[in-house]
């Protein structure tokens, strides 16, 4: 039997105010899965560079579900699927929901990396900076931005799945939206990665409603106790760690 596990990223595995962002107990846990001959990946709205350079020889993933399940990429970064939007359509919704982010956090997702027109922002976020939208490379991949409130959120990620149903889908991930090509999501990124590596038992993990696609597509599906109810009912296993859902999933 292969067993493969995917866990959300920030809020889950990775936490932005603590001393320790990856917990030890998680660390150890995942090295103990591998060792068994599990597999273990990000399943992550950020696009897979963002993500790997900040992990790279902290978490041995073995797979990168990112942009929300638009990309798949192997333990080396290197792609198995790739997922894109047609590059006016990434100004066109830059310009028309870039005023709408809190504190300029408009990201545009092209080569696999977060992009914004903001040196300062560039500078104080492990992000890549561009001076304008022509010096962005190919291909365009998706958008993101933070609101103030999850309300606010919801309201732009309805209107662009409205708005933009053909060609991109959004979803909300607390007070943000991550906006990508229509038909993925963390769910379909999941069964991506089961075909590619044979894996006969899947597991996902997340904190947040963008995870909601993940625990459906998922065998055994994992959120926190501390989770929205919306999440825990989805969930077959609720738990207080990474650490915790690896340990019952080697179990089974």
């Amino acid at each position: 039997m292969t067993k493969l596990f995917a866990t959300d990223f920030d809020g889950t595995l990775y936490f932005h105010d603590e001393p320790e962002p990856i917990r030890r107990a998680d660390l150890d846990a995942i090295d103990a899965f591998q060792r068994a001959g599990g597999l273990f990946g990000a399943c992550t709205g950020r696009p897979v560079r963002a993500l790997a350079t900040q992990t790279l020889g902290v978490v041995p993933f073995d797979f990168y579900i990112a942009l929300t399940g638009a990309t798949l990429h192997d333990h080396d970064v290197q792609p198995i699927m790739e997922a894109s939007i047609p590059r006016e359509l990434a100004r066109e919704l830059y310009d028309h929901y870039a005023p709408y982010a809190r504190d300029n956090t408009a990201l545009v997702c092209a080569a696999d990396d977060y992009w914004t027109f903001d040196s300062t922002l560039a500078a104080a976020w492990p992000i890549s900076f561009a001076p304008s939208f022509e010096d962005l490379p190919d291909p365009a991949q998706g958008f993101g931005l933070e609101t103030v409130t999850i309300e606010e959120a919801q309201q732009l990620a309805d209107e662009i799945n409205e708005r933009y149903a053909s060609v991109v889908c959004s979803y909300v991930n607390l007070a943000s939206i991550d906006v990508l090509p229509a038909g993925h999501s963390k769910g379909t990124g999941l069964h991506a990665a089961a075909r590619h590596f044979g894996a006969t038992l899947t597991a996902g993990i997340g904190d947040s409603f963008n995870d909601l696609p993940l625990l459906e597509a998922a065998d055994i599906a994992y959120t926190f106790n501390s989770a929205p109810e919306g999440m825990k009912e989805k969930a077959d296993v609720l738990v207080d760690s990474v650490a915790e859902a690896i340990a019952d999933f080697m179990a089974r």
